[in-house]
This record gives C-alpha cells, structure tokens and sequence, in this order.
C-alpha cells in the first residue's frame, strides 16, 4: 500500500483502468476458453471412437488371417504331405506331394486373396510349397523368419515391414497332429499386404495417410512413407489409450491412440490440428485480438483523460524544481500565462504561484546587483594591500644607482620589484589577460632566481594561443609564491615548479605544480575552506579562489590536488576566451 499511496495521479489511474479491462477480458475470455474446451473435448472423444473403431476391425481381420493359418497347418492333405516328405523325399514323389500341397494352400487362401500376397510352407527338407508372389528374401531374412517361427512353438509370430519387403509376415511352426505327436515337420509363411488391409477397413489413402500402426519401435504401416523422424516422434502416453496435442516437425498435430489387445500394436491418428479447429482457432485469435484492440483503447483513452488531469500539476511541479536548483534566469521565460488557463482548482493554483515567482525574483536581482557593489568594494580592498607609492619610486633610485655601479643583478632585482609593485597598486583593471599575468610571473620568478640559484627549477609552458583569456590580477603569482614557500623552502635538493596550461569541457586550466613535500587531503580541505593557518601575510587561496568565482562565476575557480610526499597541483579554472 506504501508503494501505491506514492504513485502519481496519472498512474494510479492507469493502474485502476488497466485492472478493471484485466478484469473484465479474463473473465470474457476464461468463459470462451471454457466453452470451446468442452467443443474441443467432444471432438477429442469422437476422433479416438473412431480410431478404436478401425483397431478393433483390424485386429478382427487379423485373427482370421490366424484362423485360417491355424486351418492350413491343421489340414489332413497338409499334414499327411509333409509327413510323407519327412519319410521319404523321393523326387518323383515328392514333387506330387509338393504339387498336392500347393492346390490345397490355394485353396485356403482363395477367399482371403485380397489381403494374403502370398503363402509359403518349408517341409522338413527346407523346400518349399508357395501359391503367390516370390519374393526373393535375403539370407539373413530368412534366417530370422525361421528362428521366429521356431521360437514360436505353433503360435503366431510377426514379422515387419523392411526394405527387402514391404509386406506383414505371419510364420508359425507347422507340427503334427494325427498322431499328436507335436512334431515339428514344417514351417509356415503368409505374407499380408497390410497396406490394402488398412485403407480397406481404416478409410484412409496410402499417400495421405493419418494412420500409424507401431510395434515399440517398429514401423508396422505404413512404412517409408512418412517423413523421416515422424514416426520415431510417436510415444505411448503414460495414460494408455487417449490423446494429446503434439508438435511434429514444427506443426501442431492431434494424435490420438489405442492399443491393440490381440497383437499389442499401437494405433496413432494424426490429423493436423489446425486442419480440424481451424474454424475455432480462428475465432479464438479474432477474439484475442479484439480484446487486445478493446484494451488498448481504453487504456489510451484512460492515459488521455489522465495526462489532462495530471499535465498542469505536472508544470507545476517542474518550475517549483527549476526554483529549487536555483534556475531562476529560465523562469522569466517559462513563467507567462499560457494562451488557454484552465480555471479551475489547479489553473489558479498555476496562476498565483506565476506572480510569486514573479516577485521572488525581482527581490533576488535587486539583492544580486547590491552584492555586486560590496564585493567590489571588497575587492578593491584585497588589492589595496600593497599600495604606498613611496616604495615604487625608492626602488626606481635604487636601480640607476645599480646601473651606475655595474651592478646588473641589483639592477635587474630592482627592475622586477618595481614591476611588480606597479601592478598591485594599479586599480585601473580589477582582471587582465593570461600575457600581461604572465608578465608579473616572470618578473617574480626573476627575483626568486637570484634568491634561490640552482635550488629552484622552474618551466613555465603556456601556449600563445591562451595569452588572449581574462584572469583575475595577481592570481598567478601568488600561487608561485605559496610554490616557493611550502614546496621549495624545506626541501634541501633542487625544486622544480611547472607552470603550464590544459584545456577541457569548454574551460581553461591553468595549472600551478610543485615537487615539494605535498599536503594531507584533511589540510587542502582547510585550505580550500579558509580554515588552515598560513605563515605569510600574502593573497590567499580563499581569497584567490572567491575573486575568480567573483569575475566568472560558480563554474569556475579554484582547485588542489595533493598527497603527502608527491608535490601539490593547484589548477585555476577560467574561460577559454574572454568574457565580459
């Protein structure tokens, strides 16, 4: 409820819509799908009485194709021939008991011709009596058929389909029974085309076939004329008879099943799904998508009515933002009436925090251009530090009386004092360019020189194209000074101070680096802050810092970056080009 009572008005709304539609198109469609399962379900249960139907025809077909073997191997003739062979194999006489035998093998086969492609009795001499085809069987074929039929001990063995011969094969040992001795004394072959014995009583075509007769893994009809994997893709269902809707090569199929209780065959009906719902499936889907529509145009119409609502709230909320972040500038323009007010609750709400904005800002300008005025005031007051003129003209005689003397060190200290001077008590500009700063640098550096010798190593690397930017006065030099001081003072080895420049996201970096001992990042945070007590009585960071957000603004400054032990990098942050 936490999560909820946060939400926005707009979203609350399409949340509400969003579960009333959700509501409303599951129980309409839960109520179909309801309906068309019980459809669905009925033509399930004929499609499987059908199937049942046509098992239970042929396996009746079956059981009299072995009643009429059982009657072949059972005949008088028959069995009197084949006894007669077992005793005596003379060719002559053999060959009218083998001619005795085959009249009586047509005459059993004559009424079922249509489904017995051929019959085959091997006697004891392996020869054999056949009425019918006479297909050529392959040695190990042959050899199979005769182990079956052996194993079988009389009854009824089968053998499948193969690429040697695409006819059923029913073999069964031929034993005798006047006497009943049981004496194996032949071996019985029928070859059943079951094919035709399936279109017959299943009322299917070969070519289009949705019959399936499997025996485990073997392919009883129709073989090698479904695709390759079809068949292999049918399993038994856990349940037994029944069915169930399955993907076959990428289609989805209904597969009904039954299981045969005289041979143990499994029947499958395929039908292609969509070939019998097709009318269904396609209601089902019009109706999905006209929910679908349905929910779409009342979510939008919802959204719509919604964001009417919410919108003016909405503005509100961003210029109340935009006063928080301080972007005042950017009100003045954003603030007027628009050319519609809504006057309602909201509209007046908009229109009354309009005017105190209005004067909000206009307080702020006229409290913004005072400070101008004091922090110039202050400004000028910073600067006013070095200011008695006695000093500039004291050390202007001290350098011709150096010069007089020869004395071009002095002359040249004096010089760069003088200049120096000049420019801390100068107030026509409070910011100059990057050269003229420069200048002062080189002329502090000059007297830093002659102080330090070889101890200090300075290299200043600022390129021409930077000389034209605004800087504060008395920025640069400073912060060599506060380089001098803390870096080079302590160290007895030589110093080097770089001083050069980078450019980046529109700005210009200046950047002051020294190899001194460096700072703790606690004490540059009192050094940024004003807190840290300093040793000399020059122009600070603080101060240098607040001139430089003074002449350009927040977006620019002052920054260092120090570890103990690795130096200090002071970087100055001003405009590229210069700016009013």
């Amino acid at each position: 409820m936490a999560v909820y009572r946060n939400l926005s008005i707009k979203r609350k709304m399409f949340l509400m819509v969003f579960l009333i539609m959700t509501l409303i198109i599951t129980i309409a469609y839960s109520s179909l799908y309801y309906a068309y399962s019980i459809y669905d379900r009925q033509l399930y249960d004929k499609s499987y009485r059908l199937l049942n139907l046509s098992s239970t025809t042929i396996d009746m077909e079956l059981k009299k194709l072995e009643s009429m073997s059982l009657t072949i191997i059972s005949d008088s003739q028959i069995q009197r021939g084949l006894k007669d062979l077992l005793q005596d194999d003379a060719e002559y006489a053999g060959y009218i008991t083998r001619k005795k035998i085959t009249d009586q093998l047509w005459a059993h086969i004559s009424n079922a011709e249509r489904y017995v492609q051929s019959v085959h009795l091997i006697d004891s001499k392996q020869r054999v009596s056949k009425y019918g085809e006479s297909p050529s069987f392959s040695e190990e074929k042959y050899a199979r058929m005769i182990k079956e039929a052996v194993a079988g001990k009389g009854e009824v063995r089968w053998l499948y389909p193969d690429a040697s011969d695409p006819m059923l094969i029913m073999v069964r040992e031929v034993r005798a029974y006047e006497p009943l001795t049981l004496e194996p004394v032949g071996i019985l072959f029928l070859r059943i085309n079951i094919e035709r014995l399936v279109e017959d009583y299943a009322g299917t075509a070969s070519q289009s076939s949705d019959i399936l007769l499997k025996s485990g893994k073997d392919v009883v009809y129709p073989y090698g004329q479904m695709p390759e994997g079809v068949a292999v893709a049918f399993q038994p269902l856990k349940a037994g008879d029944g069915y169930e809707i399955k993907k076959v090569n990428k289609e989805t199929t209904f597969l009904s099943q039954k299981k045969s209780s005289y041979t143990g065959w499994m029947y499958y009906n395929i039908v292609p799904y969509n070939h019998i719902f097709e009318t269904v499936v396609w209601l089902k889907n019009s109706l999905v998508i006209v929910y679908s529509l349905t929910f779409i145009v009342v979510v939008a119409i919802g959204m719509a009515f919604a964001r009417s609502l919410t919108r003016p709230i909405r503005q509100l909320i961003s210029q109340m933002k935009e006063v928080q972040y301080g972007d005042l500038d950017s009100m003045d323009a954003s603030m007027s009436a628009p050319a519609f007010q809504q006057m309602d609750e909201v509209g007046l709400l908009q229109r009354t925090y309009r005017m105190m904005i209005t004067r909000i800002n206009t307080l702020i300008k006229e409290n913004y251009a005072n400070q101008l005025i004091i922090k110039e005031t202050e400004f000028k007051a910073l600067q006013a530090q070095i200011n008695p003129h006695f000093l500039y003209n004291a050390l202007d005689s001290i350098h011709w009386l150096a010069k007089k003397n020869a004395q071009q060190q002095i002359s040249s200290m004096v010089v760069s004092l003088g200049y120096l001077l000049r420019s801390s008590i100068s107030l026509k500009q409070n910011v100059i360019t990057v050269a003229e700063e420069l200048e002062t640098v080189k002329h502090y550096i000059t007297i830093q020189k002659y102080r330090f010798q070889n101890r200090l190593d300075f290299h200043m690397d600022v390129p021409v194209s930077c000389y034209a930017a605004a800087i504060p006065k008395l920025t640069l030099q400073p912060l060599l000074e506060n380089a001098v001081q803390y870096g080079l003072e302590p160290m007895i080895e030589p110093c080097t101070i770089r001083l050069y420049a980078e450019w980046g996201e529109g700005k210009l970096a200046l950047i002051v680096e020294d190899g001194g001992p460096g700072m703790e990042e606690a004490y540059v945070q009192r050094v940024l802050s004003g807190e840290a007590e300093t040793r000399g009585n020059g122009i600070g960071i603080l101060n240098i810092k607040n001139r430089i957000k003074l002449a350009f603004g927040e977006s620019y400054g002052l920054g260092i970056d120090s570890r103990a032990g690795g130096g200090t990098k002071v970087s100055v942050l001003i405009p590229c080009v210069q700016e009013d």
